[in-house]
């Protein structure tokens, strides 16, 4: 049997060769779940993907059922893709959220090739907005059918309560919030866009 050391350090590697501009492994007994965050996907300002997806809420899984599956895991693979704040807010939010999508699909797929048959991918971003706009509706939520993008559709992390800025913070990573004024600077504010692999 190989040594976990080896194969956490293969995955932060693919990571990176699939675009990720960095990877690291933390102890999923850090991750930050709060029930608040999900709650904000509904309101004050209900995100576009609300109740269009299965991992979006409020089909997706309660965070408190979220942090009770966690003590499963071990450790988490987290990687971002860095971007101007400028292109989070605009046209290339979504070819960026479909990318981190791609990564955790791919990690998660790599995980369980190499033992880890319980890994799990999570992703930011709706599904229903990222892969089907185009349709009138989920397939699974409105048809009962199967997911139109298996291999590539992961949950929200939003949806599941993780506190995005604690988990950045805790691994060091430091970017601008998104708002008006850091767009508007002079100076081109960075943003990232992160996902994760859950890891036994």
């Amino acid at each position: 049997m190989r040594p976990e050391a080896s194969i956490m350090e293969e995955l932060m590697a693919q990571a990176r060769s699939l675009g990720a501009s960095a990877a690291v492994i933390i102890p999923a007994a850090s991750l930050v779940v709060e029930d608040r965050f999900a709650v904000l996907c509904g309101a004050p300002q209900r995100c576009p993907g609300y109740g269009l997806a299965p991992g979006c809420p409020p089909h997706a899984l309660h965070p408190s059922v979220f942090r009770e599956q966690l003590r499963a895991y071990r450790h988490i693979l987290v990687f971002k893709i860095d971007a101007p704040v400028a292109d989070l807010m605009g046209t290339k939010r979504l070819p960026l959220a479909r990318s981190i999508h791609r990564i955790a699909a791919t990690l998660e797929k790599a995980a369980r090739s190499r033992g880890m048959l319980q890994a799990r991918g999570l992703a930011a971003g709706s599904c229903k907005e990222l892969f089907c706009a185009a349709e009138e509706a989920c397939a699974v939520l409105n048809k009962h059918q199967p997911c139109r993008h298996p291999d590539l559709a992961r949950p929200s992390i939003s949806a599941l309560g993780v506190n995005f800025t604690s988990l950045a913070e805790s691994v060091g990573w430091q970017f601008a919030r998104i708002d008006p004024d850091a767009v508007a600077s002079v100076e081109p504010a960075m943003g990232l866009m992160a996902g994760l692999v859950l890891l036994t």
